[in-house]
C-alpha cells in the first residue's frame, strides 16, 4: 500500500470515528493530506457541517482531536454523511 492510499484510509477512519461520537454531522471535507506530528500522531484539518453550521476541526485516526467548539451530543450521527477526501473523491458514509 502506498503512502497516498494509506493517508486516504486514515482520512476515512477519522471520519468514521468522528461520526460515531458527534451528533448532527452532515458533511466532512478534508482540506489537505494529513501528517504525523513530532509526537508521531497523525492528524488532519477538516471543514465539517454539523446541524447546518460550519466548523473547522482537527481529526486524528480516533476521531476528534481539536478545533471549534461543537454542539453537545455524544450520540453519534445516524443519518448518511457526505465525505470529501483530500484527493476530491466523495463518499456517503452510513
Amino acid at each position: 500500500m502506498d503512502k497516498k492510499n494509506s493517508n486516504l484510509e486514515k482520512q476515512r477512519t477519522a471520519a468514521i470515528g468522528f461520526i460515531r461520537v458527534q451528533s448532527g454531522v452532515e458533511k466532512i471535507e478534508f482540506l489537505k493530506d494529513g501528517f504525523n506530528s513530532g509526537s508521531g500522531i497523525w492528524s488532519i484539518s477538516v471543514n465539517t457541517i454539523v446541524d447546518g453550521k460550519k466548523y473547522e476541526e482537527i481529526l486524528n485516526e480516533d476521531g476528534l482531536d481539536g478545533g471549534d467548539p461543537l454542539p453537545d451530543g455524544n450520540t453519534g450521527t445516524a443519518k448518511p454523511v457526505e465525505v470529501i477526501y483530500s484527493n476530491g473523491r466523495r463518499e456517503i458514509l452510513k
